[in-house]
């Protein structure tokens, strides 16, 4: 698989027939599932490579910069949730004030047509692209039947009544919904980091962390967590997680600390997985390190009874 961050002049050059389904792909979640899998039969069919075209930031990020939305995956994080859908290639389009002007048809013949060769487009039916959002399927269609390329716009998939989306989701782990989200996703959610060193806060009270930075401008969710851990060894840990910005310690910023169960391996530089399994507690604010342990003490008893349970690792 290539990754490619692109803009719009390095995306029109020949690279090749590929199919193509684009969006924001933030969460990977089952509708982004069910449409990837359209666009992979489609690829099959046409013996062609499938790529995946999607942007960063977020169209929402850039255009609404001081109320984005709770982002659910990093472009890292989408890359390895990829990966086991078939995707050959990554196209990223940086989303700036360039690509926000871009008008609809500029879009379709520089990047789709002309750019990517695109001989077939897979979208959701909802799809909409190009200045004040002026594409959407019609034009698609109009333009790609006159090109001569097929264009598939796949059902969306719903749960309940109401169609899966990345939204939907982060209203469900906001409100601490987390086997809501796992409905939704297909999987419980998941945070990726690698774990860099921190201020040795955890071993004071008993409670090492594994400390990985969330790059997010907002999170999704925040507060104490049972989690399931991969990537410290052979098999999962189970663990207690605090995603935050530990109020009334030092206030240094977001981080998600992490403390596996019976785990003695030295996790610096290790990349890790962090499920979240269930929600415990909104975070506190703690005016002594002993009221802070007597919480985490409370809080890992919860975690470990909580994954016990639910016969997790």
């Amino acid at each position: 698989m290539n990754v490619d961050g692109l803009d719009i002049d390095r995306t029109v050059r020949d690279r090749g027939p590929t199919v193509v389904t684009a969006g924001s792909f933030d969460g990977m979640h089952r509708g982004h599932q069910r449409l990837i899998a359209a666009a992979r039969e489609c690829a099959n069919v046409r013996g062609l490579p499938l790529t995946l075209l999607t942007f960063e930031p977020l169209p929402r990020e850039f255009l609404d910069p001081k109320q984005p939305p709770a982002r659910l995956t990093t472009f890292g994080e989408k890359v390895l949730e990829s990966r086991p859908a078939g995707i050959d290639r990554i196209v990223c389009l940086r989303f700036d004030e360039r690509l926000a002007r871009t008008r609809a048809d500029d879009f379709i013949e520089s990047i789709l047509l002309r750019g990517l060769q695109t001989k077939g487009l897979v979208i959701g039916r909802n799809f909409r692209f190009g200045h004040g959002r002026e594409g959407d399927l019609a034009r698609l269609e109009r333009t790609f039947s006159a090109a001569g390329r097929e264009l598939v716009a796949a059902d969306l998939e719903q749960a309940g009544e109401e169609r899966i989306s990345s939204t939907r989701i982060r209203m469900a782990l906001a409100a601490g919904d987390l086997d809501q989200a796992t409905v939704l996703l297909g999987h419980p959610y998941r945070m990726t980091g690698r774990v860099r060193h921190g201020g040795q806060r955890g071993r004071r009270i008993g409670y090492p962390t594994a400390n990985l930075a969330v790059r997010r401008r907002r999170s999704p969710l925040g507060g104490v967590y049972a989690v399931r851990v991969y990537g410290a060894g052979a098999l999962p840990y189970n663990g207690v997680a605090s995603l935050g910005v530990r109020p009334g310690l030092d206030d240094a910023g977001e981080l998600l600390e992490v403390h596996l169960f019976d785990c003695s391996a030295d996790l610096y530089g290790r990349r890790l997985t962090v499920e979240f399994i269930a929600f415990l507690r909104p975070e506190q604010r703690f005016g002594s390190w002993n009221a802070l342990q007597k919480a985490i003490d409370h809080d890992a008893e919860q975690a470990r009874a909580v994954l016990t349970r639910r016969g997790s690792a």
